[in-house]
């Protein structure tokens, strides 16, 4: 059974852009803001409140995959030893073959010869 922990950390160029955009939508959500408060709409300034917070966010996140970026991406594995994975490799193979045989996707004859081909490596 193979563990993998896998983290990708976006570019240094999409973390630029990000952090761009980011305050694009944030002068935009200053501005509609103030549009909101002197019309006195209170669920336009929740959601703008709201809508900010999330920006903030999102350009915080940015920036500090800006500053702190090492690797784009950062592979963790853990396998089997080699003979646990051997013999988990003969028995798939054995499985699939038979799947094969079974959907009538391999003949007798081809079932025959490729059992023993398996059957003759080492496990």
């Amino acid at each position: 059974m193979k563990n993998q922990k896998i983290h990708v950390k976006p570019s240094r160029m999409a973390s630029l852009i990000g952090v761009i955009v980011g305050f694009a939508f944030l002068i935009f959500g200053i501005v509609f803001f103030i549009i909101l408060l002197q019309e006195e709409s209170t669920v336009g300034v929740l959601f703008m409140i709201f809508w900010m917070f999330i920006v903030g966010t999102i350009i915080f996140f940015n920036f500090y995959n800006l500053i702190k970026h090492k690797d784009v991406i950062d592979i963790e594995t853990e396998s089997l030893p080699a003979d646990e994975n051997a013999e988990l490799d003969f028995d798939a193979k054995l499985r699939k073959l038979e799947s094969l045989k079974k959907d009538g996707l391999v003949n007798e004859q081809e079932y025959g010869k490729k059992r023993d081909e398996i059957l003759n490596q080492k496990w």
